[in-house]
Formats: C-alpha cells, sequence, structure tokens
C-alpha cells in the first residue's frame, strides 16, 4: 500500500515538479506583501491580493505549494455541514465559500483550465448531530439558504441504498461539492506565475526582528527578507511562529489519517457524513477519512489508523467490507479550541496578519479567507464578519 496522498495519483511528473519548485526565482531581499505559507489560504491571498494590489507580492514556504493539510485532505467542499454550534455569520461565510469556488470554476474562471473536478455531489451527514428534531433544523438551514432536506430512514434507504440499515435518518445538503485540491492549487499558482508573483519554495523561516511593533526583517536559511506586510498562512506553525512573534495562541496540529480503496463495483449517490466522511472518486475509488488524533506533528500512517477509518466508512456502507487499500496518507490540521480560524492582524503588530487554524475547513474557507485579508490590506480596514475570528477571543473581548 502505497503512504501518498490520493491527489498525486493523477498528476504528471511535470505537475508534480511544479509543485515542488514552481519557479527559479530567488528569494528577494524585500517585498511589499510577503505571504508565509503556500497552503490554499496562502496561494487565495496572494490571488485575490493581485486583483487590486499594484504593489509587489512574494509567497514563500519551508515544504512545496499545497504539501501541508491543503494537499492531505479528502477535498470536501461540506460547507451545508458547518456546525451549528458556531456563529450563523461564519456558517454562512462557509457557503460563501463554496459558492465562490463555483464561480472561479466557471468556464471563463481562473480555475477552469485544466479544472479543478468541482463536482455538486451533495452531502449526507448521519451522525445525529443537529439540535432538537431534525424537520425543524432542515427548516432553518433552508431559511437561511442552505438547501437541504430531512430524511427518514426509509428516505435514507431510498436516497442512499449502500447505506447502512442502522442509520435512522440523515440532513442532506444537496449544493455542497467536491473538488480536487491539488489541481486548484496548480490553477492558483499558474494564475500567480502569470502575474509576476512568485512562489518561492524549500525556504523556511529561521527568526524575525522586530522593532517599534513592526516585523522588520525575516530570516530564512540563506538570507533575510523584508516586508511592508506580511501574512502568516503556514496552518498549525502559523500559531507557533505567532508565539515567537509575541502572541500566544492556542493552536496546534491535530493528526488527521485517510484512505483510498481500490475501484469499486458499486456506485455511491453522494458523500456521507458519520463516523468518518466517504464519499466516491470517478474512478471507483472510495476515499475515507479522517482520524482525529492529539498527537503533534506526527506524520507517520499507522495500521490501527486505517483500521479505523475503513471500519468506520464500512459501518456506513457495509458493501466495503472486502474493500482494499491502496494509499492511504496523513494531513496535520490546525486545530483552535472553538474550531474556528484566527483571521485577524496579529495584537500588538503593525504589519502582521494572521490567517490560519481552520481545522477541517481549511480548503473549503481559503477563497473567502484569501479575499479578507486582501481586502483589509488594500483597503486598511477588516470586515465586520472578521470579530469573530479574532486572536484576542481566547484571552479577552475581541478587539
Amino acid at each position: 500500500m502505497k503512504v501518498e496522498s490520493i491527489w498525486f495519483q493523477d498528476l504528471s511528473l511535470e505537475e508534480r515538479r511544479f509543485l515542488e519548485r514552481p519557479s527559479d526565482s530567488p528569494l528577494p531581499h524585500t517585498t511589499d506583501v510577503l505571504i508565509i505559507g503556500a497552503g490554499m489560504v496562502g496561494l487565495f491571498t496572494a490571488w485575490f491580493l493581485r486583483q487590486s494590489f499594484d504593489g509587489s507580492i512574494c509567497v514563500m514556504d519551508s515544504l512545496g505549494i499545497s504539501h501541508g493539510a491543503s494537499g492531505h485532505n479528502t477535498g470536501g467542499l461540506f460547507a451545508g455541514q458547518t456546525s451549528h454550534t458556531h456563529p450563523r455569520v461564519f456558517r454562512d461565510w462557509a457557503i460563501q465559500a463554496r459558492e465562490l469556488y463555483a464561480e472561479l470554476a466557471t468556464s471563463d474562471g481562473p480555475l477552469a483550465n485544466p479544472g479543478i473536478d468541482f463536482v455538486r455531489s451533495g452531502s449526507l451527514r448521519i451522525d445525529g448531530k443537529w439540535p432538537g428534531p431534525l424537520s425543524d433544523f432542515a427548516a432553518s438551514e433552508n431559511q437561511r439558504g442552505n438547501h437541504s432536506q430531512a430524511l427518514s430512514q426509509t428516505d435514507l434507504s431510498d436516497f442512499e441504498p449502500l447505506l447502512s440499515s442502522r442509520f435512522t435518518e440523515g440532513f442532506y445538503c444537496e449544493d455542497d461539492a467536491t473538488f480536487h485540491p491539488l489541481r486548484t492549487a496548480l490553477a492558483v499558482a499558474h494564475d500567480l506565475r502569470r502575474k509576476d508573483v512568485p512562489i518561492i519554495t524549500h525556504t523556511p523561516v529561521t527568526d524575525f526582528t522586530v522593532s517599534a511593533g513592526r516585523l522588520k526583517t525575516i530570516g530564512c536559511t540563506d538570507q533575510t527578507i523584508s516586508a511592508g506586510e506580511v501574512v502568516l498562512t503556514s496552518g498549525w506553525a502559523a500559531g507557533e511562529m505567532s508565539s515567537r512573534l509575541g502572541f500566544t495562541l492556542p493552536m496546534g496540529p491535530v493528526k488527521g489519517q485517510a484512505i483510498a480503496t481500490t475501484p469499486q463495483d458499486f456506485t455511491m449517490r453522494t458523500c456521507l457524513l458519520g463516523p468518518t466522511m466517504a464519499r466516491q472518486l470517478k474512478n471507483g475509488r472510495i476515499v475515507a477519512g479522517g482520524t482525529q488524533e492529539f498527537v503533534g506533528p506526527d506524520l507517520e500512517a499507522t495500521e490501527a489508523g486505517q483500521r479505523r477509518v475503513l471500519g468506520d466508512a464500512t459501518g456506513m456502507v457495509p458493501a466495503l467490507a472486502n474493500a482494499t487499500l491502496e494509499r492511504t496518507w496523513v494531513g496535520l490540521r490546525p486545530h483552535t479550541p472553538d474550531g474556528m480560524p484566527v483571521v485577524d492582524r496579529l495584537p500588538d503588530s503593525e504589519n502582521v496578519f494572521l490567517a490560519a487554524g481552520h481545522f477541517t475547513k481549511g480548503v473549503l474557507l481559503a477563497p473567502v479567507t484569501g479575499r479578507a485579508i486582501a481586502d483589509w490590506i488594500t483597503t486598511g480596514s477588516p470586515t465586520s464578519d472578521l470579530k469573530h475570528l479574532s486572536a484576542r477571543r481566547f484571552s479577552g473581548p475581541a478587539a
């Protein structure tokens, strides 16, 4: 069994090389905006910034493009299933993000060529995690624009015949979607290169120099770079960087293991969200995951983790009982205590922004996060919806 994200499987050698090293350009000594982290949030921040900002922009990463959690997920854009415990504005933000992907992936959009495999697959939650009667919850969700249905046990058996009969009701979101995260990263990165935004990979940050509330220089392995504005989009490592800059955040990595089977001879109708997530790719393979392991930055794929994910998936779809595993992979998802990201200017800093901590919603929320940070930099003011994502919410009232 291969230990590698399923999303690398259908990339050409040239595409893989581009993700590793998209540019031969050296790291500049100065730039107007430096984005540290070339995952989806960092790429979209640069992309939206480029639409209205004439200054210089540089993206850098200690690894390759989307080599962290952005490339090691299950490719779901399940905005309609965002937890009801989160603020309404955050749940609406998720739906805006999903629809932004749909807009960017249209025939004349920047993600259309070569395409990102955006499909309105829908999503069916069967874990019972909704407040009160499901019919009431579905009605309230439809009122806010989340097109959804409450399904009874009889409805479930008709809707998804492969589903185990032990599930008694389900919440179906028809507009939810799936996509190919690495093809998306490739499309955005290529467009950035066309717009003269360098992406410098394999360049880790070694130190920071701060003076009078401003981050002056960023030390790298071989040189330093100075920037007018700095955006930290490096996932869980952004929390560690913020601590080095003087503001401690309760943000850390959560290990998530996922699996892919060999192609199956049955066809699932939709994506299932229960004890785990299970979806079928167009080539017939089943992707399932992931675990939530609070074990620090551990990237080791384990047999126990694989058994757990496959067991949970089989509990939903009994036809997987004899499935053969083909691949497994591990992602480190940045987690905060309330499960929501920090999208804010770093407290007590004049020029450092933080956009990280999205947990399981990173690839989903990447475009709206990037757009929010880009708008803040270009206009000088944050939008009102960002007050729920303040860095200070863990230590006191939002600024």
